[in-house]
């Protein structure tokens, strides 16, 4: 993904912050556990967190007492997380992307990015995390990732996206991607990797608002988009009674600060 592109789509999220706030969902209570446990963040930590977004994964952390600092693009998002989190008196919202943020010589027990460390630009994310954590600090990057079913609906959508939004249906041919190294890996130990299963059931109308907040939708024509979500709408409530059940792994990465 080249940075042109790559800031195009990471702002995309900003234009449907409400949907964001009531639809994303949240993160497993073993993953959060373990961000803190692997992590070995003190009870008085502060924490670091890049792309909060509306604060879906703020506020396990905050909830916990940690002194936090939560950076979005986002102007919108990060109202709607200043609001959420204004009794939390150790919680800063601040609007800036995590390359052009000055830390002011703060250092941060744990750094953390929630479905967001892919869209940071590789030659900063590792080096700029790694330069504003204690010799004690780590990062923990997690995300949750849809499961894919080659069976029942998400078979049957396929073709909903090849009639209506061709250029993003799963077997569409995707340009080449430049791999762009990730630079500052090196000042990371070995990672630590989990897993956590788990899944939801979304009716018609929370399906299709969860398919507006993402970036490949929203980046589509109106009259692409508005034909593409009328389509799934009508699939699942003609074929699937009107609900879906959609099947994720959250992943943890979690790195600690090379000594």
């Amino acid at each position: 993904m080249t940075n042109q592109s790559r800031e195009r789509l990471r702002e995309t999220f900003n234009q449907s912050a409400d949907t964001y706030d009531q639809i994303r969902p949240g993160y497993p209570d073993t993953l959060i556990n373990d961000v803190i446990r692997l992590s070995g963040i003190p009870e008085q930590g502060r924490i670091l967190e890049i792309g909060c977004g509306t604060g879906k994964a703020t506020e396990p952390f905050a909830s916990r007492g940690y002194a936090m600092d939560c950076l979005d693009i986002g102007s919108d998002l990060a109202a709607v997380a200043a609001t959420k989190f204004k009794r939390f008196g150790k919680v800063r919202i601040v609007v800036s992307s995590f390359e052009d943020w000055e830390p002011n010589d703060h250092l941060y027990d744990l750094v953390i990015a929630a479905t967001s460390f892919h869209w940071m630009n590789p030659k900063v994310a590792y080096v700029k995390s790694a330069a504003v954590l204690k010799s004690s600090g780590a990062l923990a990057v997690f995300s949750n990732t849809p499961v894919r079913k080659d069976k029942g609906f998400f078979a049957r959508v396929q073709d909903v996206y090849r009639a209506c939004a061709p250029s993003i249906a799963s077997d569409a041919p995707r340009p080449g991607k430049k791999q762009q190294e990730s630079a500052g890996l090196e000042l990371f130990q070995e990672p630590i990797t989990r897993r956590y299963p788990w899944s939801t059931q979304y009716s018609t109308d929370q399906y299709i608002e969860l398919l507006g907040t993402y970036s490949d939708h929203i980046s589509l024509p109106d009259a692409e988009r508005t034909a593409l979500l009328r389509g799934i709408a009508d699939l699942i409530d003609e074929e699937f009674g009107g609900s879906v059940l959609k099947q994720y792994e959250a992943v943890l990465t979690l790195r600690k600060i090379r000594t």
